[in-house]
């Protein structure tokens, strides 16, 4: 984060926002960073983020959830909302949301132990990208236009 500051035109004393004189844009990921550093350094009791890394890159995301996850081990509240499921890992509860309702909820391995659940499809279907998963055949099928039976269930 000290990178990004000084390398700023006028480092700590830049304006981050264009349009203004000696205005400076950032970009995305800048932006996450800077966001990012706002919470920890305010040291509020309750961070809620959203797609805090999408901009970022995967050194970046590593580094930011490092962070995240030390503000939860220090006694902060952090609620993540996120499509990246691998950051949902070490969380202590997750809720999963389909349509804008709770679905499921529990931790990663409760989750992952529903053989037909919304979670354990999308994980796995985002870890196959990377090569963690055995067989072709093990992927889930992208959802349909049929009910699933989280919805038959409302």
């Amino acid at each position: 984060m000290l990178d990004l500051i000084e390398g700023l035109p006028h480092g700590w004393d830049s304006i981050v926002f264009k349009g203004y004189e000696r205005g400076v844009q950032l970009s995305g990921g800048q932006w996450q960073k800077l966001g990012t550093a706002r919470a920890l350094y305010r040291g509020a009791p309750v961070v809620l983020v959203d797609e805090p890394t999408s901009a970022l890159d995967p050194h970046a995301e590593i580094a930011a959830f490092d962070g995240l996850w030390s503000l939860a081990r220090t006694g902060h509240a952090v609620v993540l909302v996120t499509h990246r499921l691998a950051a949902t890992m070490n969380a202590d509860h997750i809720y999963v949301l389909d349509q804008g309702r709770v679905v499921e909820d529990g931790t990663h391995a409760q989750l992952m132990s529903h053989e037909d659940g919304l979670y354990r499809g999308m994980f796995t279907a985002q870890a196959a990208q990377y090569g963690h998963v055995p067989a072709a055949e093990t992927l889930p099928h992208p959802r349909s236009a049929v009910p699933s039976d989280h919805e038959e269930a409302r």
